[in-house]
């Protein structure tokens, strides 16, 4: 062996030692939450249906993630969480895991951008881009959220369980990492609401958006409600605030219509929910509704139509079972107005409505 063959090997081997012993990413914070799809997707021995969010920021004027031609995405499931034998891994559907911008209905298209796969020894499902995916045009704002879906896992015995995602490169390299913790419910709550787009053109961005003062929001906040048993909860409305009964609702009441004559009265009908105003100090004005039909009454859960840009098979065009709409009216200040909205005995979920300064 030459004496300068020798020292190329030696450079190789010293840098793949220098690899392999290179220190990995410091791992980001990987915030998790049930599908703003399903009503139990938390819960023991139920199917699996979870968000992993890599950029928390839900303004689509903060870029998500990029990925380059090659590089990888892997989700690391904790090996409770058994592979569902009966459904199949579709590299080139979205039947499994879709990408998403950060709001519901907002996928990264995968078609010609990248493929799916599922590595049985590490339990992980794997995203791949097959193209750059990048943070601007079609894509924008980029990648902000994996949602594991399609009943490709089934959910363990109630508890926590570790859980992370490795961004790699096309030759293996770590180029990011994200941990955090999945939480699996021993029982379905016994109410649950969840943002949606359904009732907007596919894409379509509703939880966060800008309005100018005293205008109402371009879109209709959407939500997803659900009773007792995952049962829709239809036939609920906006109905003005009882800060004597309910003083922490500032914003307005969720109120089911009891007797059918949508007058949505709190005295008489069922208060299932309320809103949380929070608007920049000294803004007045700003307020909630519900939207109204031909005939001047609220259009309740369960009457909204999903949009009928989505396909006819997936209800298009057709009511929406516990889908509610409501109306957002900015106040007379500029800033950010950030209505929650909470179901008594559930959770909640926080609107964003921004009014550009002049």
């Amino acid at each position: 062996m030459s004496t300068r063959t020798a020292l190329v090997l030696a450079a190789v081997a010293a840098t793949l030692a220098a690899c392999a012993t290179a220190p990995a990413p410091t791992p980001c914070p990987l915030m998790t939450a049930p599908a703003p799809i399903s009503f139990d997707g938390h819960v023991a021995a139920q199917a699996t249906d979870y968000v992993f969010v890599l950029v928390p920021e839900a303004n689509p004027a903060t870029p998500g993630l990029a990925l380059r031609a090659g590089e990888s995405l892997r989700l690391a499931m904790p090996v409770a969480f058994k592979r569902n034998a009966a459904v199949a891994i579709s590299a080139d559907t979205d039947a499994n895991l879709v990408l998403t911008k950060g709001w519901p209905q907002g996928s990264v298209r995968l078609a010609g951008q990248y493929r799916i796969g599922y590595d049985a020894k590490d339990n992980a499902i794997t995203v791949s881009a097959t193209q750059d995916v990048g943070t601007d045009g079609a894509n924008a704002p980029g990648i902000k959220v994996i949602h594991l879906r399609g009943r490709s896992f089934l959910n363990p015995m109630p508890g926590d369980y570790p859980v992370s995602v490795m961004q790699t490169a096309a030759d293996g390299k770590a180029l990011a990492r994200w941990q955090g913790q999945l939480k699996v419910l021993d029982d379905a709550p016994s109410a649950r609401l969840a943002p949606t787009n359904f009732h907007l053109p596919p894409g379509t961005n509703g939880d966060f958006q800008k309005t100018a003062a005293g205008k109402v929001a371009p879109h209709a906040l959407g939500l997803l409600l659900w009773g007792a048993q995952g049962a829709a909860l239809n036939g609920v409305g906006i109905a003005p605030r009882d800060l004597a009964r309910f003083p922490k609702y500032t914003g307005g009441l969720l109120v089911q219509d009891s007797n059918g004559d949508k007058l949505l009265d709190p005295s008489v009908d069922k208060v299932v929910g309320g809103i949380v105003g929070a608007a920049p100090q000294g803004a007045i004005g700003q307020a909630a509704t519900s939207p109204l039909g031909a005939d001047g009454k609220p259009v309740l859960s369960g009457e909204i139509l999903r949009h009928a840009a989505f396909p006819p098979a997936a209800g298009g065009g057709k009511p929406n079972p516990g889908l509610l709409a409501i109306q957002f009216k900015a106040g007379s200040l500029p800033g950010l107005y950030r209505p929650t909205v909470e179901l008594i005995g559930g959770n909640g979920y926080q609107f964003t409505v921004e009014v550009p300064a002049r």
